[in-house]
This record gives C-alpha cells, sequence and structure tokens, in this order.
C-alpha cells in the first residue's frame, strides 16, 4: 500500500466516481508524466452542492468546503485516468482555484486551503505544490469555485 492509499484510510477520504463533463471538452488529457485536469465544481451526485458568489451567497467556510469537494473531484478523475493506479501519482504540480465572488473580496487563499488541505492530507509527505487563486465574475452552472489540476505521474515505458 503506498502513501496515497494509507492516506485514502487514514483520514477516510473516500474518492467518488468521476463525474462527467458538462460540455464538450475531455476530462483529463495525459502528455508526457504530465496529467491536466479539467475544471472541477463542487459536484456531487450529478448536483452542483455549492452556488452562487462567495461572501455574498456563501460564506468563507462554506466556500472551502466547495473548494475541497473541487479538489476531491479532481482526484477522482485522476484515480480514473490512471486506472486506479496511485502507485503511479508522483505528486500534485499545480492548481488554479477560481472564486466566484463580487469585485470586493479579498479572501481567496482562505477559500483555496480547502483543496491544498486536501492535497497535504492525501500526498502527504509529497504534498507540496504551487497554486493561484482568483477572483472571477461568474462560473459554470453558478459554481461557487472550480478548480483545474496538473499532476506528475510515472507511466509505463
Amino acid at each position: 500500500m503506498n502513501n496515497i492509499e494509507k492516506n485514502l484510510q487514514k483520514y477516510d477520504i473516500k474518492l467518488p466516481e468521476m463525474t462527467k463533463p458538462i460540455a464538450n471538452y475531455s476530462p483529463f488529457i495525459i502528455s508526457n508524466n504530465f496529467i491536466f485536469i479539467s475544471g472541477q465544481v463542487p459536484m456531487q451526485s450529478g448536483v452542483i452542492t455549492f452556488k452562487g458568489k462567495v461572501g455574498k451567497d456563501l460564506d468563507i467556510k462554506t466556500a472551502k468546503k466547495a473548494s475541497r469537494l473541487c479538489m476531491l473531484n479532481s482526484f477522482a478523475v485522476l484515480n480514473f485516468a490512471v486506472k486506479g493506479n496511485l502507485t503511479s501519482i508522483k505528486k500534485c504540480l499545480k492548481i488554479t482555484v477560481f472564486v466566484n465572488s463580487n469585485n470586493t473580496f479579498i479572501d481567496q487563499p482562505i477559500v483555496a486551503d480547502g483543496a491544498s488541505d486536501l492535497i497535504s492530507n492525501i500526498m502527504s509527505p509529497h504534498s507540496e505544490h504551487s497554486r493561484s487563486a482568483v477572483s472571477v465574475n461568474s462560473l459554470p452552472k453558478n459554481s461557487a469555485v472550480e478548480i483545474d489540476s496538473i499532476f506528475e505521474i510515472e507511466v509505463e515505458k
């Protein structure tokens, strides 16, 4: 059992099934030993569970939960992409966290911590990653948060 599997058990984290894209795009692309995961929204059982503008419709604590769910969905795509071979996942290189908020909202990094905390739990001790957290005027289907990510994987030769 590798660190990821141990950490999933340790923190009682269950990876959901990969959600299907809501438009005409691929949920992931593998190039060499990198996997680029398309933007994931806070969707559970086919329903976006966190909608609206952070700072207006949702508080920061709730937005962090939305961010965590987006990242959990990213791990679901990653798991699907590596065909369940979690040992092939080397590290998370970068996440970009888009926060649906008004133009006075300034706590994007706190919202993004919901995703980064999940990465830290799942990927420990190799959990360092780069990150951007930005506000946007709107997101697909009125999602509160959307995250895209890049991982490094071990590719079979």
